[in-house]
Parts: structure tokens; C-alpha cells; sequence
């Protein structure tokens, strides 16, 4: 990527990688439910959920903390949910301009402050698994899908990090088509709380 378009992202991105690093820790008062009449009356005039959002929040009073949340996602998303974890705690952000998965878990109160569980569509090599030929026998156009991921567990490692197991859905090529199982993933934390990245822990069949 040229430099001079590196720079130009990174002066666009810095005022929500910012945010989100250096804002006070997420607890369930960030949590915001949007008033869907005046979500919809707002987008009617204006279609940048990026305006409309700030435009709601001002008018309904929201408290800074749902503010400061909802800043860090680039003012298009709210938290909608939160559940306190530990060190780590589990928060659903909403996008509701959205076509398809509009609900996002994330990762809170780490390092950095949010980990979104979407991943890139190829962050994950499913081809090694064990599991991996019969379901490509059965699903012909097997997919690993990189959002729509449920939270399963979460677990203490020997040396004191932490890790969460999300189960993202295998699709038999598009997000409409068969769901032919999960590929369960872990996020992993050092025992300082900082984000390492995810791994793949196995593939597990839809049950029939």
C-alpha cells in the first residue's frame, strides 16, 4: 500500500483508535437502547447513521459513557449489552444501519479497550482440521464466516492469561445457505490483559 495512503488512513483512523484507547473502563452504564421511531424518522433526513446517532443521544440525554462507547465505534454503533466477565467482560454493540448482522460481540476493558470478535474472511484456516473433509464432502462450498460468532467459554491459562471460545457458523457458500457447523475459535489474552489474536480450536458438525 503506498506510503501517502497509509498516512491519509491513519489520519482518518486516529481519532477512534484514540478513543478507544484511552477512554475509562466499559460497564453496563454504556448500555443504550435506540428509539427506533426517531432512528427512522432521523435516517429520513439524513442517511449517515454517523450523524443520526450523536443526533439521538444528544436529544435522549444518553450518559457520557454510552457516548464515549459509541465514539470509539466510529459513531455507528451502540452498546446494547453488557456482561461483566472478570478482567475481560463481554459487551454486544449494535449497528443498526446494517443490512445483516447488526449484533457484534466484543472483547471489553482490555488492551486495547474493544477487540470486535468479527474477524477477516480468511483469518481462519479451517482446511486442517480433522473435521474439515467430511463437511466439505457434505457442504460442497464450505465457508468459514467470519461474523454472526456466539460466545461458549471462557478459560484460565496456567500462566494467568485468559482465553474466550466463540463459535463462528460454517456456511455452505453464502450467508442465507445451509449451516453445516462452527468453527470454535479462541481470542487469547496475556496476563496483562493485552489482546494476542485468535486460534482455531476445532470444527464441530451442525447437529441434525
Amino acid at each position: 500500500m503506498p506510503l501517502r495512503l497509509v498516512m491519509l488512513l491513519l489520519l482518518i483512523l486516529w481519532p477512534v483508535l484514540a478513543t478507544a484507547r484511552t477512554m475509562a473502563p466499559i460497564g453496563p452504564d454504556a448500555v443504550w437502547h435506540l428509539p427506533v421511531e426517531r432512528w427512522t424518522a432521523c435516517l429520513q433526513r439524513d442517511r449517515d447513521p454517523a450523524v443520526c446517532l450523536p443526533r439521538l443521544m444528544h436529544a435522549t440525554h444518553a450518559a457520557p459513557a454510552v457516548v464515549a462507547v459509541s465514539r470509539a465505534l466510529a459513531s455507528e454503533g451502540v452498546m446494547s449489552a453488557f456482561q461483566t466477565m472478570g478482567r475481560i467482560d463481554l459487551a454486544i454493540m449494535t449497528f443498526p444501519a446494517r443490512a445483516n448482522t447488526n449484533a457484534v460481540p466484543y472483547l471489553v476493558n482490555g488492551t486495547p479497550r474493544l477487540v470486535s470478535t468479527e474477524l477477516a474472511p480468511n483469518a481462519i484456516d479451517i482446511t486442517a482440521d480433522p473435521q474439515y473433509p467430511a463437511l466439505k464432502a457434505a457442504f460442497p462450498h464450505l465457508e468459514f464466516w467470519p461474523s454472526d460468532a456466539t460466545f461458549r467459554s471462557v478459560h484460565s491459562r496456567p500462566d494467568g492469561g485468559q482465553y474466550f471460545v466463540f463459535a463462528y457458523p460454517l456456511r455452505d457458500g453464502c450467508h442465507a445457505c445451509a449451516l453445516a457447523g462452527y468453527a470454535l475459535v479462541s481470542h487469547d489474552f496475556t496476563p496483562a490483559d493485552v489482546y494476542q489474536g485468535t486460534l482455531l480450536l476445532g470444527l464441530e458438525p451442525a447437529t441434525p
